[in-house]
């Protein structure tokens, strides 16, 4: 986002807000009995608004944070349903808190402080009338942050699921062109045919796994992210068919935890494409064999590989790497890292929970 486009962003919420605080400000007072008239503009008059002003701002901005951080904190257990009525207990729990405050600083303030109570002489901390007029306001907040949020979430996200869908489709098909590709297809029915006559068991196994690889692409064509538990299965499928292919020339490790495997997300096909990748672009042997570990830090997955570089390489589109990297921005505010020395490659994934995704189709 530009800076002169947030500025404005800024400039029109807090002049939004500005004008409706000023609008309700004046349904309060033709409520409040103890004005004599709307423009009643006396000292009283205009501290008042002053102070009301000034408290519905906090009380906007307050519950704007408030339920920002409640839809963060409970998107990864409950259901849309679920949050709605959590989120909706919560707030009319605050209602009443802030206006029990608002009542006693109003009474203290604009009664005791000039002492005219008498203007007040039923005065309790709920007031019913009072408690309905600022749940009345906090529903007008409310509804006009959710209003503008929203609208303006639909408008970005308008452009970003364009822009995903075509990562998305380019994804897609590179991940068809290489596994249904005649080199990666036949290389496949070669060491099928090779297994039959040698090892009916393994050459079963063979059978299951490229059977999962050609299912797991069919059933994420239209997903933009998936949990990385699922993406993994994807991966064992494809190392296995190049552990088979290629004997002890190529070493996998895979070393996650649990926690990391469950709530984490990634763009579908990435982990295969980095695998991939570290085939397609390094020489091995069985006397110099390539080794892809995929571990984790605090904050990323780590994909990395010993270097031994091909100078020519066959059937490579140069867009793999790329094409994550721009589904990883239009998914989240994080990006994927690249650490290269002359022996060893690396990429990094941030890790994503699902609060985290922008919502685009999730």
């Amino acid at each position: 986002m530009k800076p002169g486009t947030r500025i404005n962003e800024i400039v029109l919420k807090y002049l939004s807000i500005f004008l409706i605080l000023n609008g309700v400000h004046y349904l309060y007072k033709f409520y409040d009995r103890s004005f004599s008239s709307l423009w009643q503009y006396d000292l009283r008059g205009i501290f008042f608004h002053l102070f009301f002003l000034f408290f519905g701002w906090m009380v906007w901005e307050t519950g704007i944070w408030m339920t920002n951080r409640i839809n963060r904190l409970v998107r990864n257990y409950f259901g849309q349903t679920m949050r709605f009525v959590i989120l909706g207990v919560v707030l009319l729990v605050y209602c009443i808190g802030f206006t029990a405050l608002y009542g006693e600083l109003y009474y203290n303030l604009f009664f005791v402080f000039i002492h005219q109570e008498k203007l007040w002489a039923d005065y309790v901390v709920l007031d019913r009338e009072l408690t309905v007029m600022m749940v009345i306001i906090s529903l007008i907040i409310i509804g006009f942050h959710s209003f503008i949020f929203y609208f303006r979430n639909w408008q970005e996200a308008e452009v970003m699921a364009e822009r995903l869908q075509k990562e998305n489709i380019r994804s897609q098909f590179e991940t068809l062109k290489h596994q249904i590709e005649p080199h990666f297809f036949f290389n496949s029915l070669s060491v099928l045919t090779t297994l039959v006559h040698k090892d009916a068991d393994l050459a079963a196994q063979y059978i299951n796994q490229l059977s999962k690889i050609y299912r797991y692409v069919l059933e994420v064509r239209d997903e933009t992210v998936v949990p990385l538990s699922q993406e993994l299965d994807f991966l064992n499928a494809y190392i296995f068919l190049m552990t088979v292919r290629h004997n002890d020339s190529i070493r996998f490790s895979i070393e996650l935890s649990d926690d990391t495997r469950r709530y984490t997300f990634v763009p579908k096909n990435s982990l295969q494409m980095l695998a991939e990748n570290a085939v397609k672009h390094n020489r091995f042997s069985k006397e110099s064999p390539l080794s892809v570990r995929i571990t984790e830090d605090a904050d990323s997955i780590r994909v990395m590989n010993n270097l031994n570089r091909r100078e020519q390489i066959e059937g490579s589109s140069g867009i793999g790497l790329e094409n994550i990297r721009k589904r990883y921005e239009l998914i989240s505010e994080k990006g994927i890292e690249l650490e290269e020395t002359s022996f060893t490659f690396c990429i990094k994934l941030p890790k994503l929970k699902k609060s985290e995704l922008k919502s685009i189709d999730l």
